[in-house]
């Protein structure tokens, strides 16, 4: 299989940051792989690049320190349309609590939430389905 992603990954685990992106390049799936331990630092890079950010896949920790994933969404539906249709989110979480896996699904940004840890495989079904 090509790369045919480009990833951001946004998770305050430099540990998962580190696996994911190896995984991802590793798989074949990614061009390229951005990691932000920061969700703040995410959304500024996305306000920069504007339009010129490619079609590109995110990664999104739920629960981080400062700004967590909801609020990175929050954030993220502020932009304007011609970035935010160039991405597809993808949030995960180790998660059980009902309220924020409805949260999730009911969020028209969030593609779906995925279980922490990652698996590559899972990821590459859904990306190329």
């Amino acid at each position: 299989m090509t790369a045919q992603f480009d990833f951001i990954l946004i998770d305050d685990s430099a540990f998962d940051l580190f696996i994911y992106e190896k995984l991802i390049i590793k798989s074949g799936i990614g061009n390229s792989v951005l990691p932000f331990n920061s969700a703040q630092d995410a959304l500024e890079y996305l306000s920069k690049e504007g339009e010129t950010i490619p079609q590109t896949v995110i990664l999104l920790d739920l629960q981080m320190p400062g700004m967590n994933g909801f609020e990175f969404i929050d954030e993220f539906d502020l932009l304007p349309e011609q970035i935010k249709d160039k991405i597809r989110i993808y949030m995960l979480s180790s998660t059980i609590d009902t309220r924020d896996i409805d949260k999730a699904k009911a969020s028209i940004s969030i593609i779906d939430l995925l279980s922490k840890p990652l698996e590559i495989g899972v990821l590459k079904t859904i990306l190329t389905s």
